[in-house]
């Protein structure tokens, strides 16, 4: 297969997205994820810099934003199934966008399918929905189950910065928030 192809298949041009990426690091260092958004406009179809997006929308509380965007990268063309071919950091954003947007069985779903239970990112989600079901008495989890929970209480709150970025491309940046974290919508 020529370079071009295989551009083409993965769906980023390595040129326009190093030099994206290194202006929108910069930005996300001094936590400016609006103007960092504005770079990533241009972005096109490129999927790490989608990605890199979608954790700003993340991290600004912008969640249905986010989910939609991640939809777009996790699912087929007019399916509701997860592409095999989709990296783990992608269904972990998924995941998380649709836990903080109140969506909990979509989030455990797709966390499901994530397919690699080793992943720093799935054990970091686990163990959110873990503490969060732990608050729950038992006939609380009862009444979740059955489909009646409180709406203001399903979004399963994160002990870190919602979002991975892609590995070997741009770090995530830990900023140690506070437990509880969450930022404003």
């Amino acid at each position: 297969m020529n370079r071009k192809s295989n551009r083409a298949s993965t769906g980023h041009s390595p040129t326009v997205e190093l030099s994206t990426l290194v202006r929108v690091k910069h930005l996300i260092q001094q936590k400016k994820y609006a103007l960092a958004i504005d770079q990533l406009h241009p972005a096109g179809h490129d999927v790490v810099l989608k990605n890199a997006k979608g954790v700003c929308l993340l991290r600004l509380g912008h969640y249905a934003a986010a989910v939609n965007l991640y939809r777009e990268l996790v699912f087929k063309p007019g399916c509701v199934w997860v592409r095999p071919d989709v990296p783990t950091i992608y269904k972990v954003n998924f995941a998380t966008a649709l836990l903080l947007a109140g969506n909990l069985e979509g989030g455990t779903s797709i966390l499901g399918q994530a397919m690699d239970e080793n992943h720093p990112g799935v054990k970091r989600l686990r163990a959110c929905i873990g503490q969060w079901k732990r608050r729950f008495s038992f006939w609380q989890r009862l009444v979740w189950m059955c489909g009646y929970g409180d709406e203001a209480q399903a979004v399963v709150p994160l002990d870190f910065e919602p979002g991975l970025f892609e590995d070997g491309v741009i770090e995530e940046f830990v900023t140690n928030p506070a437990p509880g974290h969450r930022p404003a919508a």
